[in-house]
């Protein structure tokens, strides 16, 4: 499966109406972006303002390159879920794990995105993700929502989907807990 085939995959739940872009091309310019070293709303905009023609080319647009306002709308309503899958199924294709390689996991909440910010009942997203240190790509992600879940679990899952032996994690000492007898 190819990147393009990995992202079309994801599920597009804009309206059909005064749509301008392909989500594909969409997050395909924005992975270029963020592979370039923009990463915000704004910056990821201003780098395809930078480089409109070569992306009019290329994806042979029929208007203007998507603007920041067009990027964040796009990116805060892709079903992150089906998004996620289809990466994991996309990743995993192409990692060969070695031995003894070192993966770094860690969850990261996902900036702008806190529910209830005042007070201790926050809310807010993070991104669990296996990082490969040797490769330097991320092999596996999931999402968690702090309030309805923990991190412990969802590593597990995470290291269990790969089905290693003889690699070494690292992880937060939230994770080095006993495991309780019943």
């Amino acid at each position: 499966m190819t990147l393009i085939e990995m992202l079309s995959k994801t599920e597009d739940k804009r309206s059909r109406f005064g749509l301008r872009h392909e989500l594909t091309d969409v997050m395909l310019m924005c992975i270029m972006a963020i592979m370039s070293g923009y990463y915000g709303y704004r910056e990821i905009g201003r780098f395809l303002k930078n480089h409109a023609k070569e992306f009019q080319q290329t994806f042979r647009l029929l208007h203007k390159v998507p603007s920041h306002v067009t990027i964040r709308s796009v990116l805060q309503n892709i079903d992150f879920e089906s998004f996620c899958n289809a990466f994991n199924e996309w990743a995993g294709q192409y990692v060969q794990m070695g031995k003894d390689h070192t993966n770094a996991i860690d969850g990261k909440a996902i900036g702008s995105i806190i529910i209830n910010h005042d007070n201790s009942y926050q809310n807010f997203i993070s991104l669990v993700s296996i990082f490969s240190v040797q490769r330097g790509i991320v092999l596996r992600c999931e999402k968690i929502e702090n309030n309805k879940e923990s991190e412990i679990p969802t590593v597990r899952k995470l290291i269990e989907a790969l089905d290693v032996k003889s690699e070494i994690f690292t992880i937060d000492a939230l994770h080095c807990q006993k495991k309780r007898q019943k």
